[in-house]
Parts: C-alpha cells; sequence; structure tokens
C-alpha cells in the first residue's frame, strides 16, 4: 500500500503574507524635461511688451512684484480651465486592515508629486495584477453597518476615505489624476503648463492694467492656442458618426427620418 504523505502547511493557522505593493511602475520619470519658459524670462518678455524693455534688468519699484503676481495668477486660472497633457500620473497607498482613511500626501510612489483631488480620472483598487474600480461617494447611512470587505467607494476630504474598510490586506488603493502646479515663486522657477499660454493670458491682464488699447488681441491668440492644445489632446481619438463605438454597448444602426422615394 503506498504510503500517504500529508502537507500541514494547508491546515497551518498562520494567516497568509499580505500582497506586496505594486512593484510594475506605471508612471514616467517623476519630472520630464520640457522647454517652459522660466518666471524670469516671461516677466522680462511682460516689460519688453509693455514698453519697459529698456529697464527689464532693473524694474520700476513694485513691477517685478507685479509682474510676477499677474504670470502665477495666469498659469492658475489655466490649470483650472483644461486639463494639461504630461501631468498625468498613478498614485497608490497599500491597503491595511481595518484602516478606512489615506492620507493624500502619504501615497507610496518615490516622486515627491501629490495628486489634485480635483482632478481625478480613475480611483479603484489593484490586487495581484486584477485593477477593480472604485465607486465615488460614500453616503452616510453605509456608517450604520459596521462591516468590513473589500472595499467598493470612495471619497475624498482631507483625507481619501474607503468603504468598508479592508478585512485584510487587499492590495493597494490606486488613484489615476493630475498633480498641482510645482512652484512657480522664484526666477529659475519654470511654468508647470505651457509657458505661452501663461504668458498671453498674463500679457492681456497687464496691458488692461495699464489701459494699453491691444488687450483684447492677447486674449484672442490665447484662445486659438488653447483650442489647438485641446484638439491635440484627443491625440488619435476621433468620433465618426454611424460607426460602431469599442466596448460593451448597445448599437443601433442610425435611420434617415424622411423615408428615401
Amino acid at each position: 500500500m503506498a504510503a500517504i504523505t500529508l502537507n500541514f502547511e494547508m491546515f497551518s493557522d498562520d494567516p497568509a503574507p499580505p500582497p506586496e505593493p505594486i512593484t510594475t511602475s506605471y508612471n514616467c520619470t517623476c519630472s520630464d524635461e520640457n522647454n517652459n519658459a522660466t518666471l524670469a524670462q516671461l516677466r522680462g518678455r511682460l516689460m519688453a511688451r509693455l514698453g519697459y524693455g529698456a529697464q527689464a534688468a532693473n524694474p520700476p519699484p513694485g513691477m517685478a512684484v507685479l509682474l510676477n503676481d499677474f504670470l502665477q495668477s495666469a498659469q492658475e486660472a489655466l490649470y483650472r480651465r483644461y486639463d494639461v497633457l504630461r501631468t498625468e500620473r498613478f498614485f497608490s497607498w497599500p491597503l491595511e486592515v481595518g484602516v478606512r482613511l489615506y492620507d493624500l500626501a502619504a501615497n507610496a510612489e518615490t516622486c515627491t508629486k501629490e495628486i489634485d483631488p480635483r482632478k481625478l480620472t480613475w480611483v479603484g483598487i489593484e490586487r495581484d495584477g486584477i485593477w477593480s474600480p472604485l465607486v465615488a461617494g460614500i453616503p452616510p447611512e453605509l456608517y450604520s453597518h459596521d462591516v468590513t470587505g473589500r472595499p467598493e467607494r470612495y471619497e475624498v476630504r482631507q483625507c481619501i476615505e474607503i468603504w468598508p474598510a479592508p478585512e485584510e490586506t487587499l492590495g493597494n488603493l490606486v488613484m489615476k489624476g493630475r498633480f498641482g502646479l510645482e512652484a512657480f515663486t522664484e526666477d529659475a522657477h519654470q511654468t508647470t503648463i505651457d509657458s505661452e499660454m501663461v504668458f498671453l493670458l498674463a500679457l492681456a491682464n497687464a496691458k488692461a492694467h495699464y489701459g494699453q488699447p491691444d488687450a483684447n488681441n492677447y486674449v484672442a491668440q490665447l484662445e486659438t492656442m488653447m483650442q489647438n492644445l485641446v484638439a491635440g489632446a484627443h491625440q488619435t481619438r476621433r468620433y465618426v458618426p454611424g460607426r460602431k463605438p469599442p466596448g460593451d454597448t448597445v448599437y443601433v444602426q442610425p435611420r434617415p427620418l424622411v423615408p428615401f422615394d
């Protein structure tokens, strides 16, 4: 009779080791090289366009502070107006048993950039290479049920909350979204977004401030440039009427409203 060998590891009461944090990087380098102009370069251009080119190296009292503020305000306004390319990244937080709240700044990525919670494009759970989306919003009535399990919902306030709290280490909370603006206060700091757009908006505001009549010319240039950049953001995506879109959808062939003769 053949001997039977039992594998007692199958009956061990020790919990399984938790999944490792995401080891495959889905991000490019933390900071990419670009040709964006610096604060000092843009301020010099503003002075030249406003008629103070001869004093660019020695601005009148208070003018450097004023023009810096125009440039900083312009970048902030443009960042909020449209989604900028090259600012989207993945951020992740290893899940902990029974923990619902996670600090925004404590993500596990080595990059120091912080996600802007107003510019999220995907939120979900990653475990063993399987990615599952979370539903936005946690209705307060769910707090009536003190349960644990696989997280299904999320909400961002001063931190990130998930519901329910994990009953075991279930991999990672993952967010895909855009990071905030980089520092733009020192002369050597570059703009985070396209510097020509920042320049045009700041120039329009500065010319209006100084009562120069061509301020609207630069607003028109800015609008045209923004439209072109937004169009370029579509990349290879195209909408062709009457063609079946990809994905799980029910497609109905369009029919003419007026019958053919």
